[in-house]
């Protein structure tokens, strides 16, 4: 149960800092790019009255959000796993669920962030736009039926 534990651990590690990487590169360099003429506009997104630009840059600073807290967490536990009482190994085993769920949250938020992010820029293209859009969708519909096949075989 400790190495299993450990390699969750460890891939939890990796993927939030991925996630909060990926989530920091698409907030500084916007979907759409920045207003560069001259004034007191300048350096304000293009797309910033857009609804779905808005969307995104709240799910993305969602994914932010919750991909730290998942960083935080796991650096929280590394104090405990110098500890071989029983007490620490069931609050790495908690901790780790923790992560989990947060990780969860923040994959959600990635994939909303990426599909109106997308949307927003695609939208002069309204084919390309929809089908962008239809990304997130089609997402939560894939995780359904994955959560529902397991649960019925």
């Amino acid at each position: 149960m400790g190495n299993d534990l450990a390699k969750t651990r460890d891939t939890q590690l990796v993927v939030a800092a991925l996630v909060a990487t990926v989530t920091f590169a698409a907030a500084i360099t916007v979907p759409g790019g920045f207003k560069s003429e001259k004034g007191s506009e300048q350096g304000t997104p293009l797309l910033i009255h857009e609804a779905a630009f808005k969307a995104f840059v709240v799910t993305n600073a969602m994914a932010f959000t919750f991909s730290v807290s998942a960083l935080f967490t796991h650096f929280g536990v590394l104090d405990n796993l110098l500890s071989q009482f029983k007490f620490f190994q069931r609050t790495i085993f908690f901790r780790t669920q923790l992560v989990s769920g947060i990780l969860g949250y923040a994959t959600l938020a990635m994939v909303i962030a990426f599909s109106t992010g997308s949307y927003v820029v695609l939208k002069p293209s309204r084919i390309l736009a929809i089908v962008s859009y239809l990304v997130c969708p089609i997402f939560f519909y894939c995780i359904w039926a994955i959560l529902n096949i397991k649960i019925y075989m």
